[in-house]
C-alpha cells in the first residue's frame, strides 16, 4: 500500500525514528493517526501522535502536532516515516 511519495520528503537530513533512520514528510496517505502524546525527543518537546498503516496497522513513525521550540516549528503538521518501514528498492 503506497502510503507517500518520494517528491513529499521534506527533509533527507540526519532524522532519527525510534528504529533508525527516517525521513521527513509533508504529506502522507493511507495511514490512522493515534493520539496525540507529549514526548521528549532528540530536539526537544514536541506534541506528537503515532502513525500507522491503514492496512497491516504497523506503526510508522509519527506526526509532529506541535512542535515547543520556535526552531522545531517548521516540523508541525510534517510525519516522520522510519525508512525501514517504508523504503522499496533503490532508495
Amino acid at each position: 500500500m503506497e502510503i507517500t511519495i518520494r517528491r513529499r520528503i521534506f527533509s533527507f537530513g540526519t532524522l532519527q525514528g525510534k528504529g533508525g533512520r527516517a525521513f521527513l514528510f509533508s504529506h502522507a496517505m493511507n495511514i490512522i493517526v493515534g493520539a496525540k502524546e507529549d514526548r521528549n525527543l532528540r530536539t526537544g518537546l514536541h506534541t506528537v501522535a503515532d502513525i500507522c498503516c491503514a492496512d497491516c496497522r504497523q506503526v510508522l513513525g509519527w506526526k509532529y502536532e506541535r512542535a515547543y521550540e520556535a526552531s522545531q516549528k517548521y516540523k508541525e503538521g510534517k510525519f516522520i516515516l522510519e525508512k525501514s518501514k517504508i523504503v522499496k528498492e533503490n532508495w
